[in-house]
C-alpha cells in the first residue's frame, strides 16, 4: 500500500526517465569487429552511399547513455539504405581493398576493445533505478514501473572517488546480499529494518582508482572480474566499500533526510522492508 501511495504522489524524474527510455527502448547488447562489410552493433542507418555509410549506435555504459557513429567508407553494391534498422553482424555491402571503418573517429578496434558485450538493464526481471540528486528511485518489472521511493544520499554532495568521503557513487551494481537483521554496533539502529547490499565498486570505478593510483593492477582485475559476475567486489580497497540501502532510525521530511548516510542510499523506516522484499539477489542498480 505504501509503494502504491508513492506512486501517486512521486513522478519520475528527468534522469530516470532518459535512462528507462534510452535508445527508443533497444540499446545495443554490444560491439563487435566481424568483417568489415557487416553492422559493427544494431543501430540505424544514417547515411547510406557508396562513398560513406553511417549509422548510429545508442548504447547504456555503467550509468550513462551514450550515442557514437560507426562510418564506413569505400562499400560497393549497398545492401542498406537510409533509415533502416541493422543487427550487429548484418551485411551491409561489398568491401574492397580501399574500404575503411570508424567508430567516432578512431580506430574501430580500440573503440570495440571491452565492449564486446553490453548491459541492458532495462531487459532484466528487476531493475532498480535511483535518481541520487534528485532523491528519486523506482523499481521496473520487464520495463514496467512497479514501485516508487522517497530516497537520501550520503552526507556530502558530489560523485563518491574513495573511501571515507561520505558520497554515494554513481554506476550500474547488483544487489550481492540482503537481510532483516538483527544488526549489532553502534549504528546498528539506523539501518532500520533491512539492508541490501550493492557490489560497489564496479568495473568503471576500478578503473578510474587505477588511472589515480588508488588501487593496483591486480586488484583492478579482481573488481572487474567480480562485477562482471554479479559478485561481491573487493571492499577494503581506497575505492571504499560497504554501499547498499537501509533504512533510518526515525522518519524525516523534507530535506532532513537527504544527506544522512556515510555514502548509502536511505530509505525511510516505513519504505525499507517493502523495498527488501521486492528486490532480489542479483538485481541490477544503477545509481545516477
Amino acid at each position: 500500500m505504501i509503494a502504491l501511495l508513492s506512486l501517486v504522489v512521486l513522478a519520475s524524474t528527468p534522469r530516470i526517465e532518459e535512462y528507462v527510455g534510452a535508445c527508443d527502448g533497444a540499446p545495443a547488447d554490444g560491439f563487435a569487429l566481424l568483417s568489415i562489410q557487416q553492422a559493427v552493433a544494431s543501430g540505424e542507418v544514417k547515411v547510406a552511399t557508396e562513398e560513406r555509410v553511417e549509422i548510429a549506435h545508442c548504447f547504456l555504459e555503467n550509468h550513462d547513455v551514450r550515442s557514437v557513429r560507426s562510418v564506413i567508407t569505400g562499400l560497393t553494391k549497398l545492401e542498406v539504405k537510409q533509415g533502416d534498422r541493422v543487427t550487429r553482424g548484418q551485411r551491409l555491402g561489398r568491401a574492397n581493398a580501399k574500404t575503411k571503418l570508424e567508430i567516432d573517429g578512431i580506430a574501430a578496434r580500440d573503440f570495440v576493445r571491452g565492449r564486446e558485450s553490453l548491459q541492458v538493464p532495462m531487459s532484466e526481471k528487476v531493475l532498480v533505478v535511483v535518481d541520487v540528486d534528485g532523491h528519486h528511485a523506482e523499481r521496473f518489472e520487464r520495463g514496467v514501473l512497479t514501485h516508487a521511493w522517497e530516497v537520501g544520499q550520503g552526507q556530502v554532495e558530489g560523485v563518491k572517488e574513495e573511501r571515507g568521503d561520505l558520497k554515494t557513487p554513481r554506476g550500474l551494481y547488483f544487489v550481492v546480499d540482503r537481510t532483516t537483521g538483527p544488526f549489532s554496533g553502534d549504528y546498528a539502529a539506523y539501518f532500520g529494518k533491512a539492508w541490501v547490499k550493492l557490489n560497489y565498486p564496479n568495473a568503471f570505478d576500478a578503473s578510474r582508482g587505477l588511472d589515480g593510483g588508488i588501487i593496483t593492477t591486480e586488484q583492478a582485475a579482481d573488481i572487474t572480474s567480480q562485477w562482471k559476475r554479479r559478485a561481491l567486489t573487493l571492499q577494503k580497497t581506497k575505492l571504499g566499500g560497504g554501499i547498499g540501502f537501509h533504512g533510518w532510525i526515525e522518519p524525516w521530511s523534507g530535506d532532513a533526510g537527504f544527506g544522512l548516510s556515510w555514502g548509502c542510499v536511505v530509505m525511510h523506516p516505513e519504505d525499507v522492508r517493502g523495498f527488501y522484499d521486492v528486490v532480489p539477489i542479483g538485481t541490477p542498480v544503477v545509481l545516477r
